[in-house]
This record gives C-alpha cells, structure tokens and sequence, in this order.
C-alpha cells in the first residue's frame, strides 16, 4: 500500500477533480483507493498568527518572575 498526500482548495461547486501523479512502482490496472478529508481550520485575516500565545506563560513557574532578575541569572549561567 502507498500513501500519497495532497493538499487542495475544494471549490465552490464541491467538485473536486484531481490530476494525481501516481508512483512508477505501482503497477497498472486495478487498484483500490481511499480519500480522507480532513478540513484545515478557518483562518482568519484579522488574527495575528501569535495572537492565540498571548498570555500563555503568565502562570509559568520559570517566567511568571521577575523578567530582570531571570534574565540576570540565564546570563551568570553562561
């Protein structure tokens, strides 16, 4: 079995016609295949891509300290 991975836009019409190239070493004839769609999630113009990070450390044992004082002790590390 070969697996053969590709991304489309899938039009309005909700037909999809594909071109796919198939592996030399798969031979002619018969064969049987399988499609799996899985939907990317919406983007959205407005979102920054780190917006949804934001905030995300603020409960962090490491980074929840002082900025200063853990920037001096990464330094005295080295």
């Amino acid at each position: 079995m070969t697996t053969i991975q590709k991304t489309v836009d899938i039009p309005p019409d909700h037909r999809l016609r594909l071109d796919l190239p198939i592996p030399k070493d798969i031979p002619a004839g018969r064969a049987e295949i399988q499609v799996i769609i899985t939907p990317f999630p919406p983007t959205s113009s407005t979102r920054r891509p780190f917006e949804g990070l934001a905030g995300s450390l603020k409960n962090s044992v490491i980074f929840g300290r002082d900025g200063v004082e853990l920037q001096r002790e990464m330094r005295d590390e080295w």
